[in-house]
């Protein structure tokens, strides 16, 4: 447990100061930074040779989270969360609070809960939502485990969370839309 809390100081001081890191997220390994810094998320970009029209995810550590980047959190979201058994992705319309690269050109935007106990405690600490998209070159595949992360991300983030051996998933998260009236549509 020391080790979680020493790695999220670490990780909370590079973004806090609009760096990004790599770290394990609740599937595969992600690059990561503070959701509401444009710069932060312009890294990002450039690190994975991606465009700013695909919008990033980011995380939260629980729906009350919502409340802060929707202007209307669905009513019926925690029911619908409940009915997911693995990590899942969902789209929301009208954020608010967030970095406009983020949010797509149809207003919306992708955030998943998070039950992992790094990034809960690391959302926690900065208080915001992190940034989490695949740690690879844009159209190449995601790496399954750390060792198959390409050497160019490596040397590219700000700070590597020292928890290489930590087990992940080998699958990215299920991705849905939720609308206004809390109605689902699956996306992956």
């Amino acid at each position: 447990m020391e080790k979680i809390i020493n790695e999220v100081e670490n990780a909370f001081s590079v973004l806090k100061s609009g760096g990004i890191i790599l770290y394990p997220t609740d599937t595969i390994w992600g690059i990561g930074c503070d959701a509401t810094n444009d710069d932060a998320i312009n890294k990002i970009n450039s690190l994975k040779n991606k465009d700013n029209l695909t919008p990033m995810l980011s995380l939260i550590n629980s729906s009350d989270m919502l409340n802060e980047f929707l202007h209307n959190k669905p009513n019926n979201i925690d029911e619908i969360l409940k009915e997911f058994k693995n990590p899942t992705t969902i789209v929301y319309s009208d954020p608010k609070n967030i970095s406009k690269l983020l949010i797509s050109n149809k207003n919306t935007v992708a955030f998943r809960i998070v039950k992992d106990n790094f990034c809960s405690k690391l959302i926690s600490r900065i208080k915001k939502p992190i940034v989490s998209t695949s740690a690879n070159i844009h159209d190449r595949k995601y790496p399954i485990n750390f060792k198959e992360i390409d050497e160019r991300i490596l040397k590219g983030v700000d700070y590597i969370v020292n928890l290489p051996n930590k087990s992940v998933s080998n699958l990215p998260s299920s991705i849905i839309k939720v609308n206004k009236e809390g109605e689902m549509i699956k996306l992956r």
